[in-house]
C-alpha cells in the first residue's frame, strides 16, 4: 500500500513515497560506505557496493526500501504482488539475487538509470539459492529515477525483470505498470487535463489503481518547481493526500491496521534524503556532506514523539 512519485525542476528531480505497512516495525536512515559488503548473492559470493548510499531501511537492516547514491541515481521499493514472479533457480553466466536486496545492489552499482537498464540482462532474481534453500524474495517492483529526469519501473513478470519508461512519474502496486497505464488512460483524456473536474470524478479510493490515478493527476497539474527546495515542498504534500492515518484500514488477518509510517523524498542534485514519520511532523533531512565517518555504516533515528517549534516573536 505504498505510492511512489517523481516531481521535476530545473536541474534535476525528486522521488519521493509513502512507506505504507501493516504490521509494527521499526524503521530508520541508514549509510553504506563504498566497498561494504552488503549481502552475498545466491551463489554465496559476497556483494560489495561501488558507491555511497543513504536510505532508510526496517529494524536497522542492510537491505534498503528507498534510497540514493552520491551519483544521484533514487530508487523505490512497492509490493507487487503475483504469481510465478520470480525463478525457482539460479543461473550461474548471471547476477543472482533476492528481490530484498535488488534495489541496494542497484543502488549500490549504478550511476544512472541508462546504466541500470543497460544491465538488467544481467541480472536474475530467485527465490531459491545455488543450494535449492529458499530465500527470503518479496514480490516487488521498483522505481528508479536520476538527474535526467529519465524515470522506469522494473516489474518481474514471468520470472524476468521487465523494463517500463515512465512519463507518468508514479507507482504504485499491483496490477501491473501497464495496467495502470490503460486504466489511466481511460479515464483520463491526457491531452486536455483543463476538461476534467478533478474535484468531482478524480477517484478518491486508497486501492493501488485509484492511487496510481490520483497521484498521477495531482503531479502533473501541481504547480512548476523552479528549485529543488520547491520540488521537496511540493512532493511532501502531495505524498501528504495519499497517505492513510491510522486505524483507517483494518488488516483482517492481522490484529493491526494499515497506514503511512513514514513520507521520504529524495533529490537527485543535491543527493539529500528528506524524511518525515507519521507521528512527528518535524521534516529531517541527511546529505552525504552530513556523515563525518564515511568509511563505515551509520544508522540514525528519527524522533518519533511529537514535536513543535514555538514562535518567536520577531
Amino acid at each position: 500500500m505504498c505510492t511512489g512519485i517523481k516531481i521535476n525542476y530545473e536541474d534535476g528531480c525528486v522521488m519521493g513515497r509513502t512507506m505504507d505497512y501493516e504490521v509494527p516495525l521499526n524503521y530508520n536512515v541508514l549509510y553504506l560506505p563504498k566497498n561494504y559488503n552488503f549481502c552475498n548473492d545466491l551463489m554465496g559470493n559476497p556483494l560489495y557496493s561501488k558507491y555511497k548510499t543513504i536510505g532508510m531501511c526496517f529494524e536497522n537492516r542492510d537491505p534498503l526500501k528507498d534510497g540514493v547514491n552520491e551519483h544521484g541515481l533514487i530508487g523505490i521499493t512497492n509490493d507487487f504482488f503475483g504469481f510465478n514472479l520470480y525463478s525457482k533457480e539460479v543461473k550461474s553466466e548471471k547476477t543472482n539475487i533476492s528481490s530484498l536486496f535488488y534495489l541496494t545492489y542497484a543502488l549500490a552499482n549504478y550511476k544512472t538509470v541508462e546504466e541500470l537498464v543497460e544491465d538488467l540482462p544481467n541480472i536474475h532474481i530467485s527465490i531459491k539459492n545455488h543450494k535449492g534453500d529458499n530465500v527470503l524474495s518479496p514480490d516487488f517492483h521498483f522505481m528508479f529515477a536520476d538527474s535526467t529526469k529519465r524515470c522506469v519501473v522494473i516489474e518481474p513478470k514471468r520470472t524476468k525483470l521487465i523494463c517500463y519508461e515512465n512519463p507518468y512519474d508514479v507507482m504504485t502496486n499491483s496490477p501491473s505498470f501497464e495496467s495502470h497505464v490503460k486504466r489511466l488512460n481511460q479515464l483520463l483524456d491526457l491531452e486536455n487535463f483543463n476538461e476534467f473536474n478533478a474535484a468531482k470524478n478524480l477517484p478518491g479510493g486508497y486501492d493501488p489503481i485509484s492511487r496510481f490515478i490520483k497521484s498521477f493527476y495531482l503531479t502533473k497539474m501541481n504547480v512548476k518547481s523552479n528549485s529543488s527546495k520547491e520540488a521537496l515542498s511540493n512532493s511532501f504534500n502531495i505524498l501528504a493526500a495519499m497517505t492513510l492515518p491510522n486505524g483507517f484500514i483494518r488488516n483482517k488477518k492481522y490484529n493491526h491496521t494499515t497506514f503511512t509510517r513514514y513520507i521520504s523524498s529524495y533529490d537527485s542534485k543535491d543527493k539529500l534524503l528528506t524524511v518525515k514519520s507519521s507521528t512527528n511532523p518535524n521534516v529531517y533531512q541527511l546529505g552525504f556532506e552530513d556523515i563525518e565517518d564515511r568509511d563505515n555504516r551509520q544508522a540514525f533515528f528519527l524522533d518519533l514523539n511529537f514535536v513543535a517549534n514555538k514562535l518567536r516573536i520577531n
